[in-house]
């Protein structure tokens, strides 16, 4: 991922959402094939074990109905991984640490929406993202460290290559939960088995986030735990609990229809809080022949809240130039008093 002000990271690849994920800080996200800064030595130290990624997300929005029309934000971050079972013993796992550096302005904070526009924007900020070790145990992987729950749980693959905040993780999660989510971790512990075709999830958080740039300062009274069990890669039903914000469920269903096109949907209820129901979809096309790192997607939104329904409808192309994405984008924002149409474009230079 990138490098911004300071900060470094480590990512190691597992079983998540898939390698087209738009932002570097959704899971599962992969550097372009072809980065700015490639070399023969930055190639010898990756087959050694080593490896580390920069990325630069700047993105505008243009939105005439509101008092700020025109907004830009960005995202600068840095990660580095560490495979020791390549650096050290094969049977050894491997660490992640990332850094955040935040800038700029989204058009949540005037719109109130659940949703989100965006899921870069967040306040500006640099800071320390993720920061784990992971160890394999045969089928078991456990993973430990400072962790985010919207890297592991409630995930859609067809979904992560659309800007909306709550296309990564829900708005159901965000609203009523709060965190662990970008771009706040908490200690945490995390396990995974692997028994195909089932994967089976569980995780416990840190569920009162009290940190500085990301750096934990106590551990609060409140827990977050979160299980889901995956079946054939295609369907997961999910269910966590906080123990100040209440309860969840959720199902998931996420798939190829053909080799061009993916399709998802994802719906949970979450009794006596802010956002009880919710309901997602959408399709994603690509890549085909002619633009084989090329993605048209379309997803809509759909949350119940305190204050009535809101809806978001997004469609979005992402192009792949080398070492440049470029993803013009237009979302329709249904709130309960008001409908308002943005343009946006996120530009990514991956180095």
């Amino acid at each position: 991922m990138i490098r911004a002000t300071l900060l470094v990271a480590v990512f190691a690849r597992v079983a998540q959402a898939d390698e087209f994920a738009t932002s570097p800080v959704r899971a599962g996200y992969e550097a372009a094939q072809h980065r700015l800064l490639d070399s023969d030595l930055r190639t010898a130290w990756e087959e050694s074990g080593f490896r580390w990624d920069a990325t630069y997300a700047g993105e505008i929005f243009v939105a005439p109905q509101l008092t700020d029309r025109f907004v830009a934000a960005g995202l600068f971050t840095a990660e580095l991984e560490l495979d020791f079972a390549k650096l050290v013993h094969a049977s050894m796992g491997a660490a992640h640490v990332q850094g955040l550096a935040i800038h700029g302005d989204g058009l949540t904070e005037e719109l109130m929406d659940v949703h989100g526009v965006s899921g870069n924007v967040a306040p500006p900020d640099v800071r320390l993202y993720e920061a784990w070790y992971e160890q394999p145990i045969s089928a078991f992987t456990l993973r430990g460290g400072l962790l985010a729950a919207d890297q592991e749980f409630v995930l859609a693959d067809r979904s992560t290559t659309l800007l909306g905040a709550t296309f990564g993780i829900t708005s159901q999660f965000s609203a009523n939960v709060i965190g662990p989510v970008y771009p706040v971790a908490t200690p945490g512990l995390s396990g995974r088995l692997e028994l195909a075709p089932v994967v089976v999830r569980a995780a416990i958080y840190d569920g009162t986030q009290v940190n500085d740039h990301g750096i934990p300062t106590q551990l609060g009274p409140e827990r977050l735990v979160i299980g889901e069990v995956q079946l054939f890669e295609t369907f997961k039903l999910g269910a966590w609990h906080h123990t100040d914000r209440g309860y969840a469920y959720y199902a998931i269903a996420d798939t190829h229809i053909s080799d061009l096109i993916g399709a998802f949907t994802r719906a949970g209820i979450s009794p006596d809080q802010p956002v009880d129901v919710y309901v997602d979809g959408g399709v994603r096309i690509g890549p085909g022949p002619l633009r084989p790192d090329d993605f048209i997607s379309v997803g809509m939104a759909y949350a119940r809240t305190e204050l009535g329904a809101q809806i978001t409808i997004e469609a979005s192309y992402e192009a792949q130039v080398r070492w440049l994405t470029l993803q013009p984008d237009v979302q329709l924002v249904m709130l309960r008093d008001r409908t308002i149409g943005v343009i946006a474009t996120r530009a990514t230079v991956v180095f």
